[in-house]
């Protein structure tokens, strides 16, 4: 089956969308993912928004937090990038 390919751009944007959607159904906030980044809440909101790319180690720790697969996440199975 194919695929459509993203930009890494593309991507990371989708894959902090994904993990927006997710806190919101969990009702987590960014003030709540900053504490498990270790980072401040303006940092959370840039990976929140796309504007910055999660990183695997926190993409890692969001899903652990989140208690849901990191291929989740990270869009595994509905893309490709090119």
């Amino acid at each position: 089956m194919h695929r459509p390919v993203m930009t890494p751009a593309e991507y990371g944007a989708a894959v902090a969308a994904e993990v927006r959607a997710e806190m919101g159904r969990q009702g987590r906030t960014a003030k709540e993912l900053a504490v498990v980044l270790g980072v401040s809440t303006t940092t959370a909101r840039s990976r929140m928004s796309g504007a910055v790319v999660f990183d695997v180690v926190e993409l890692l720790l969001v899903a652990t937090w989140l208690d849901v697969p990191v291929e989740r996440l990270a869009l595994r199975d509905r893309a490709e990038v090119s």
